[in-house]
């Protein structure tokens, strides 16, 4: 790569699943360089997927070991393995076996169902349901339980299966109106306690079973490796479980979660819930505190003990700031320094954690103030580390020993009141270990400092310094490993990657610029619902401010837009005086609407807090007011121009504000700031409010920048911004943002390169820190400086010329798609389809079809879906084809009950709602049954019907089922094969599913014969040659040969299997096509944008673009003689 010794900027715009990058001439503001990474984000969520799929296959695993330990058992001991007799079930067995002789066959049986369902690891009282089903998941556990005190669960089991017809599920009696749910939820207890009585029973018949074969038979029963454990073992060591491969051993596999303090490495983080880490957050958030009538503005330590006292001893919920009020004897207005929570509303730590535990706990006549803080901090461990009540139970049983008071009776109370001690945030543990706390928490009492200042005193903050000097590159996995929000952790990557490319081609930079992604947002999805909520609010809002307004004011629809299309201002205008309920601030006089409508130009738009202080222009920051008020306001705050005797006076501006509903706490909180704004620290926290992103995760990237520029000796200013400031310069550039396509992403990147270079800085203040911690940055401050100066500052272009050089850049922007080349992602969808050979409608042969169900046809919801297929055709119904008489007893209840009831409303009406025909009739006569001689037939609660012909799918069916066929759907597609075929001068294609692949020998990848069976199934030629291999996201370039036009878009995979050639594309700078869009000679896409068509004609070249991740691209015709991944004989890639 040859390099560019020019001096220049560089930015970064950095998504979510994106990253915009641009490198622009500090002399001359030239764009030299810029381009999009387009990436799938990293999601938290398909992380829970695949383990909640790894965990299944886990007991899978386990069960068929448990399985075979015990046939081994039963074998050595003289019992014979035998296939169970149809005509009895294993329920029979194991309840015949409680009181008479089984045979040796039947008794290995029933032990072999014990041991493969043997109920849940923990007691019936600690078990839990979830959701919606939590009532009646209750309900059915005590009545189990009830049971259990009589009878073994086979006998439970075996009644139901003959009363019901069913054991496992939601079992529920139809003949009765409110009958309760049945689960099968029992303990292993039960089932270990049955599988001994069965035994003891059959040792008065069998010499073979001795007291150790009735203790080996029923400890395979019992046996569970603990969750905690994870898989291994001393012999067996793997980083996935306690026993590490390094010879270490975890107590508990979850400890390597928690993390250890960066202040002593040995220490784990302390549980968020612990009392030692609430007392640290709550001393930490009142040294923050500035309070105006304390002498040195700090809480002295007699203070703060009477707010401990007081949070430690009430029984009332606390609001934090009217405690402080009372104890320092201040207003609202006087304290400042807290922190802000979503609701704009003042956030201090209230130790709200023991306050409810303490509350619930006080039920019982205990308080926790009785118990060791020591026990506390153990406690919140305990229940943070585990989640469910048997481990619980297990880790507090192991500290009575320690604890004299911890009796039974207690930690049932303790288990009962768990929830009172989970946290709300997604915090569970804290970033200090309890040893760091400890040493902090006198510190903080003592004093008024804040934790780093004490900290950097005791001489235990080190800084994590990485040495560059001899490395080309920034280390991308160190860097990332301190990242715990994977959505970020991911997006960084990228951005690093391409910026270590980019330090190679450019080494001197002058400004490097990062904007980070929001971490609230989860991904894509999350990310485009929070912003439109955001949006559908902003415009409810605006739509409400000009009814009302205009309804105030008197006008007509054709005046206001009028009004609003001549004065510019007007809109935002009405929008303040809506949010101020028609009020001046400053002068607390009425403002008419039909004033302003007539005579605007006497009423301003100010910024609350100077723009050069709070480098904020936005809507929280803006207020209207009466002209004259603005000028006498000048560049002070209102608190600083009230304090002059001017205005309403402070007093009535609290009492307006307070009344107001409208207004956001943010500009609240700006109209009400009383802090000096010529205090260089109170500067410096606007700075770092509105200009510099100060976010863990943004001051991890910012720090490694710096070191990785200041090892190379390097004069490279960095600094992460904020994202709204960018939007600012954007919005007065005039650069609309279309997020339609991906380009958005490479001109913010510019806006960003360039924002260094705005005139402000040359002068006033600079929008490099040299040091950021949390919430604190080391930066210049300059003067304070009128709005208009300030936004003519500001808001000058850099460049003469970048409004232009941005239009025409769009042509230059590269773009460099991941590609997902790996071979283990899931194959298909988790669901079982069941499937059946029959002709339906106009079939003339009988085809495979899946079946779908009906789940119970009393629902009214699902009668509605019953009643659309019936309509349409009802030979898709299996009972119509298979139980006409039952499908006509079915046919009789449509015909004679309506799928309606009348039922009489308040005022006096009646109104038709909809129910079942189904429902009606169970009410009058039961549940419908399936047709028999006497009468006496099952009841009938689901239909099954003919739903979709069967496509590519898995076939799992056991090997024990008869007539009847299960498959896996939506096979997922892994790559393509492209072959051309000399004879035909065409290309054919070869698509490979997840499904096709293998593990064998270590390798992942596919058989030589399962390629040569998808080879014949796609119709490619053996003579044809291998040309290429294309995976979901490769970009490609087609030219059609005959009218020498040619297109380049993004592979997406073979599609429609009965189809010969047929993929999907998509396009390189954008997301997907737009309706009925032309692409090239192609033709048009679908009415929804799917691009799905046949690959290649005859006449057509195809190339292979492959990019490096600044998207340069490098154009290939064929990559090799043979395909990869080609595990046996044949190809070898």
């Amino acid at each position: 790569m040859k390099q560019n010794k020019e001096l220049v900027n560089i930015g970064f715009d950095i998504g979510i699943a994106s990253v915009g990058w641009s490198v622009v001439s500090k002399q001359s503001g030239k764009i030299l360089e810029t381009g999009v990474s387009i990436f799938p984000s990293g999601t938290a969520s398909k992380n829970e997927e695949r383990r909640s799929f790894r965990q299944a296959r886990r007991l899978l695993r386990r069960r068929k070991n448990r399985i075979s330990d015990l046939k081994i058992l039963l074998e050595e001991n003289g019992f014979r393995i035998a296939k169970l007799n149809q005509l009895v079930t294993p329920y029979e067995l194991r309840v015949r076996g409680l009181n008479e002789q089984l045979s040796k066959e039947e008794l290995s049986v029933a032990l072999l169902h014990l041991v493969k369902r043997r109920g849940i690891s923990y007691s019936l009282e600690d078990s839990e349901g979830e959701g919606d089903n939590q009532t009646s998941y209750k309900q059915s556990v005590s009545i189990n339980q009830k049971l259990l005190k009589e009878k073994t669960p086979g006998e439970i089991q075996l009644e139901r299966l003959e009363k019901y017809g069913k054991i496992r599920g939601q079992v529920k009696d139809l003949q009765e109106e409110n009958a309760a749910v049945l689960m099968n939820v029992f303990p292993n207890t039960a089932y270990v306690r049955e599988a001994e009585l069965i035994l003891l029973k059959q040792k008065e018949y069998y010499s073979e079973i001795t007291d150790n074969f009735i203790k080996e038979a029923t400890a395979l029963i019992s046996r569970k490796r603990e969750y905690f454990v994870g898989p291994g073992s001393e012999k067996s060591r793997t980083d996935y479980g306690i026993y590490r491969t390094d010879g270490t051993k975890l107590d508990n596999l979850f400890e390597i979660l928690i993390g250890k303090d960066k202040i002593f490495p040995n220490e784990f983080r302390a549980a968020g819930n612990s009392y030692t880490a609430q007392l640290y957050n709550l001393l930490n958030d009142l040294n923050n505190l500035k309070i105006k009538t304390l002498e040195d503005g700090k809480l002295t330590k007699d203070q703060k003990l009477s707010i401990i006292e007081e949070l430690k001893t009430t029984t009332k919920k606390v609001n934090m700031m009217q405690l402080i009020k009372k104890i320092a004897k201040a207003e609202e207005s006087d304290i400042s320094g807290y922190r802000i929570d979503r609701n704009d509303k003042p956030e201090i730590h209230s130790m709200a954690i023991f306050y409810k535990v303490r509350k619930k706990f006080l039920e019982q006549e205990i308080d926790i103030n009785d118990w060791p803080i020591d026990f506390l901090d153990i406690l919140g461990r305990v229940l943070t580390l585990n989640t469910e009540n048997g481990e619980i139970r297990r880790s507090l049983t192991e500290l009575k020993k320690d604890y004299i008071f911890l009796d039974e009776t207690l930690i049932e109370l303790i288990i009962n009141s768990k929830d009172s001690f989970k946290l709300t945030s997604n915090q569970k543990w804290h970033r200090f270990s309890l040893k760091t706390m400890q040493l902090l928490i006198p510190e903080l009492l003592n004093s008024s400092k804040e934790q780093m200042t004490i900290l950097t005193e005791l001489g235990l903050l080190h800084e994590n310094k990485q040495d560059y000097s001899n490395k080309t590159k920034i280390d991308v996995k160190n860097l990332t490993e301190n990242i715990y929000n994977p959505v970020v952790r991911k997006s960084v990557k990228q951005a690093m990657d391409i910026f270590n490319s980019l330090f190679k081609k450019y080494p001197n930079i002058a400004y490097l610029v990062v904007e980070m992604p929001r971490d609230e947002a989860e991904d894509e999805v999350e990310q485009k619902k929070q912003a439109q909520k955001f949006q559908k609010e902003n415009e409810a809002e605006k739509e409400k401010s000009l009814k009302e307004f205009q309804e105030l004011a008197g006008v007509s629809d054709s005046q206001l837009e009028n009004q609003i299309y001549k004065r510019r201002k007007l809109r935002m205008k009405i929008r303040l005086w809506y949010q101020q309920l028609g009020k001046c601030p400053y002068s607390g006089k009425t403002i008419a609407a039909e004033d302003l409508f007539w005579t605007d130009h006497l009423f301003e738009i100010d910024h609350v807090i100077p723009l050069s202080i709070s480098y904020d222009d936005g809507q929280n920051n803006k207020v209207l007011c009466y002209s004259e008020m603005n000028q006498e306001k000048g560049q002070k705050t209102p608190y600083g121009f009230m304090q002059s005797g001017k205005g309403q006076g402070f007093s009535a501006l609290q009492a307006m504000l307070k009344s107001n509903s409208r207004m956001s706490g943010a500009k609240k909180r700006n109209l009400l700031f009383t802090e000096d704004i010529n205090d260089i620290e109170v500067r410096k926290r606007f700075i770092a409010r509105n200009l510099v992103d100060t976010r863990y995760a943004s001051r991890i990237v910012l720090n490694e920048l710096q070191q990785f520029t200041r090892s190379k000796q390097l004069d490279t200013k960095v600094t992460v911004i904020r994202g709204k400031f960018t939007s600012k310069l954007r919005e007065t550039w005039r650069l609309n943002k279309s997020r339609e396509t991906h380009h958005h992403h490479a001109v913010d990147a510019t806006i960003i390169a360039v924002s260094p270079m705005l005139k402000l800085w040359e002068r006033n203040a600079e929008i490099i820190p040299m040091k950021v911690n949390e919430n604190v940055v080391d930066i210049k401050t300059g003067e304070i400086l009128t709005d208009k100066v300030y936004q003519e500052e500001m808001y000058q272009l850099p460049y003469a010329s970048l409004l232009e050089d941005i239009a025409v850049m769009e042509n230059k922007i590269k773009f460099h798609h991941q590609v997902d080349k790996k071979m283990n992602r899931k194959v298909s969808d988790a669901t079982i389809y069941a499937t059946r050979s029959a002709k339906v409608g106009k079939d003339k042969e009988p085809q495979n079809y899946v079946l779908g169900k009906i789940k119970d046809i009393y629902d009214t919801k699902e009668y509605e879906n019953f009643k659309k297929i019936y309509d349409k055709d009802k030979s898709k119904f299996l009972m119509q084809q298979l139980d006409p008489m039952t499908f006509e007893k079915l046919e009789k209840v449509l015909k004679e009950y309506p799928d309606f009831e009348e039922v009489q409303q308040d005022n006096g009406r009646v109104k038709r709602i909809p129910i079942s025909p189904f429902e009606l009739y169970r009410r009058e006569k039961g549940p419908i049954t399936k047709f028999a001689k006497r009468n006496n037939g099952p009841a009938i609660k689901s239909v099954k019907y003919y739903d979709s012909k069967m496509g590519s799918a898995i076939d799992i069916t056991p090997q024990t089922a008869k007539n009847k066929k299960v498959v896996l759907q939506s096979l997922k597609p892994w790559r393509t094969d492209v072959y051309f075929n000399q004879e035909t001068k065409e290309y054919e294609i070869m698509g490979i599913k997840y499904s096709d692949m293998q593990y064998l020998n270590g390798n992942y990848g596919i058989t030589n014969e399962r390629y040569k069976e998808i080879q014949r199934e796609e119709g490619v030629a053996d003579n044809s040659e291998f040309m290429m291999s294309l995976y979901r996201g490769d970009r490609i370039k087609v030219i059609d040969t005959n009218s020498d036009e040619s297109v380049e878009l993004l592979f997406g995979s073979r599609t429609i299997p009965t189809k010969k050639g047929y993929v999907e594309l998509k396009p390189i700078e954008k997301t997907k096509f737009d309706s009925k869009e032309i692409v090239s000679f192609y033709g048009q896409v679908t009415p929804n944008g799917q691009f799905v068509k046949k690959f290649t004609r005859n006449g057509y070249r195809l190339l292979k673009v492959n990019t490096n991740i600044l998207g340069n691209p490098y154009y290939i015709s064929k990559e090799g003689i043979n395909p990869r991944n080609i595990l046996d004989t044949g190809f070898k890639g």
